[in-house]
């Protein structure tokens, strides 16, 4: 089964999308249907818990949100975070080590400097509409 990192954009959007049709609201809901095994770190869901709360999401989304995830994700100790492994904003690295760490397939993401190294270390990075596509939604 393909294993995917979600950039926390994707997750933001895909969480205040009033739209169902949404390509990051459409990702999330196939994650939740297990069509792929979603990555995570605990600097990734630091990040995710911070800037949901950052952006005023219900604290009661929040908890159920990453009640999810520790339940049906595949957690990683995060031990590459601290090397650099690609020449990108320090703050994205946390994804492309998870990646690396986990041997992940794909990286989704909103974020364009993520978006234009298109690959790292064998993994694919794509929005989640050039992901939806790739399962054949």
């Amino acid at each position: 089964m393909l294993k995917v990192v979600i950039d926390t954009s994707v997750f933001v959007a895909g969480t205040l999308s009033q739209n169902p049709e949404s390509s990051s609201f459409q990702l999330l809901e196939r994650w939740k249907q297990g069509l792929f095994i979603l990555v995570t770190s605990p600097q990734l869901i630091r990040e995710l818990v911070i800037v949901l709360r950052r952006r005023g999401i219900a604290g009661t989304v929040i908890e159920e949100l990453i009640e999810i995830i520790s339940l049906i994700a595949l957690r990683i100790p995060g031990v590459y975070e601290a090397t650099m492994l690609d020449d990108i904003d320090p703050n994205d690295n946390k994804f492309i080590a998870a990646a690396y760490e986990a041997k992940a397939d794909f990286v989704i993401s909103l974020d364009s400097d993520l978006l234009n190294l298109k690959y790292s270390h064998g993994t694919q990075i794509i929005t989640p509409a050039a992901f939806l596509e790739y399962l054949g939604d």
